[in-house]
């Protein structure tokens, strides 16, 4: 005796939704951040703001500690409280956070295009920095979970 049949859901529209192999085309992170920068590069000023006021050094800097590894950094034993790399992390943060209260007046980041649950700024900031990385071959690509752990952390 069967007490319950298995339905297959059905979407709002009243449209079956479509199997993983068909009209679903799954992407994986580093894939879709790469679309994101994409868009933001192309729809706002931010690398003309990052070319502005960021030096390489630092940048270089920040892509050392992030290929380390943000929790190995900041919460590893080998790691000092107050190693270079630690330092970076930390400006890194600080950067990204004062960058989100200046680009608020900027009329191109009304267009910034956010992910998950993170506001446009910051993703469209994380985006540039990631541009930047990219461009110059270093390693540690910023990404908005390593600014979800440096919030963690730091904040």
């Amino acid at each position: 005796m069967i007490l319950f049949k298995q339905r297959k859901p059905m979407m709002r529209s009243g449209k079956k939704p479509a199997s993983r192999g068909e009209e679903a085309e799954l992407k994986t992170y580093d894939e879709r951040m790469d679309e994101i920068t994409r868009w933001n590069i192309e729809h706002t000023d931010i690398l003309g703001v990052l070319r502005k006021q960021l030096q390489e050094e630092r940048l270089i800097s920040w892509s050392k500690a992030l290929s380390i590894g943000i929790r190995r950094v900041l919460k590893g034993p080998g790691y000092s409280g107050r190693s270079p790399e630690y330092e970076s992390l930390r400006d890194l943060d600080q950067f990204i956070a004062k960058r989100r209260i200046e680009l608020l007046g900027n009329p191109t980041m009304k267009e910034a295009k956010g992910i998950e649950r993170m506001e446009p700024l910051s993703v469209c900031i994380i985006c540039g920095i990631r541009f930047l990385q990219g461009e110059r071959g270093l390693p540690g690509m910023m990404n908005t979970m390593k600014l979800k752990l440096l919030e963690r952390y730091l904040g």
